[in-house]
C-alpha cells in the first residue's frame, strides 16, 4: 500500500484500534508504538552498472513494556500528518520495521477493517536482480541464459 492508501484507510476506520499482522497472520503485539516515519532515498547501483534510485516511507515499531495502551488509527494518523514536512509523496509504498531477532522490513500489503479493528496485513519484502535483460542467472524461471553474466565477461563478479 502506499501513503495515500494508508492514510484513507486511517480515515474511512476513525478511532478504531489498530492491529499490525505478520506474514502468516501472526499479531505484532498490540501495545506498539509508531517511533519514527520517515523517507529514505537509496541511490544505487545495480549489477548491470545502471545508477538507479528508489524511495520509501518507513514506520518504525516498538514493543514496550507498557501494555496498557492499544494505538488507534486516529493517533497514527496524528503522527503521519506530523511528517508532512518530510514531504512523503503519496504515491510512495510503506514499510514497516518490526522488532525481531534484528529489524525485520515488511511491506503493508493490505488494509482491512475486521470486528472493530483496522489490521494492517505485512508483507514479506525479497531481493531482485534488477538488470536480468543483462543477467543469465540460472534462478529466474522461463529466464534465457544470454551466456554472458550481468558484469560483462568478467565471470564470478556478482
Amino acid at each position: 500500500m502506499n501513503f495515500q492508501q494508508i492514510r484513507q484507510a486511517l480515515g474511512e476506520s476513525p478511532n478504531q484500534p489498530l492491529f499490525l499482522e505478520l506474514p502468516g497472520g501472526k499479531p505484532v503485539p498490540r501495545h506498539f508504538h509508531i517511533t519514527e516515519v520517515g523517507k529514505i532515498t537509496k541511490n544505487f547501483v545495480d549489477c548491470g552498472g545502471v545508477g538507479r534510485t528508489e524511495q520509501v516511507c518507513v514506520l518504525q515499531t516498538l514493543v514496550a513494556h507498557d501494555t496498557h495502551h492499544q494505538l488507534t488509527t486516529n493517533k497514527l494518523d496524528g503522527i503521519l500528518e506530523k511528517s508532512t514536512v518530510l514531504k512523503i509523496d503519496a504515491d510512495l509504498e510503506v514499510d514497516v520495521e518490526v522488532q525481531g531477532a534484528t529489524i525485520e522490513v515488511y511491506r503493508v500489503a493490505d488494509a482491512v477493517s475486521r470486528d472493530g479493528h483496522l489490521v494492517f496485513s505485512l508483507a514479506a519484502k525479497n531481493t531482485a536482480c534488477l538488470a536480468m535483460d543483462k543477467c543469465g542467472l540460472d534462478v529466474m524461471p522461463n529466464m534465457p541464459n544470454s551466456g554472458e553474466s550481468c558484469c560483462g565477461s568478467q565471470s564470478n563478479c556478482c
